[in-house]
């Protein structure tokens, strides 16, 4: 293998070690982030008294849902509560949140 050749490759593992730890940072905020919302709608989204089940839901309705609380958009009776939660997600990890919702949390 040449020099060239040795180093090209090198920079491909480097590049693929990197994106896997920036995925892994993801799954960790993500997870985090869960935590909070664990408190109501339960460790696997089953719902709790008071509080609806999310893991009967399709990934887009719980975007869709997370957008339009972080927009204040009034959605039923817990929304007050929602803005407030929606507010501490940035617009890359709401659909990670769906994702884990529907991907982690159904599968565990």
């Amino acid at each position: 293998m040449t020099r060239l050749n040795a180093a090209v490759t090198t920079f491909g593992i480097l590049v693929l070690l990197a994106g896997a730890r920036a995925q892994a940072d993801e799954i960790d905020i993500v997870k985090a982030k869960w935590n909070t919302c664990a408190t109501c709608h339960g460790n696997k989204a089953e719902g709790k008294p008071g509080f609806p089940s999310l893991n009967w839901m399709e990934e887009n309705h719980i975007i869709e849902a997370l957008q339009d609380y972080k927009q204040m958009i009034n959605r039923g009776d817990m929304s007050g509560i929602m803005f407030g939660q929606a507010a501490t997600l940035t617009e890359e990890e709401i659909p990670l949140i769906a994702k884990y919702i529907k991907d982690v949390l159904n599968n565990e």
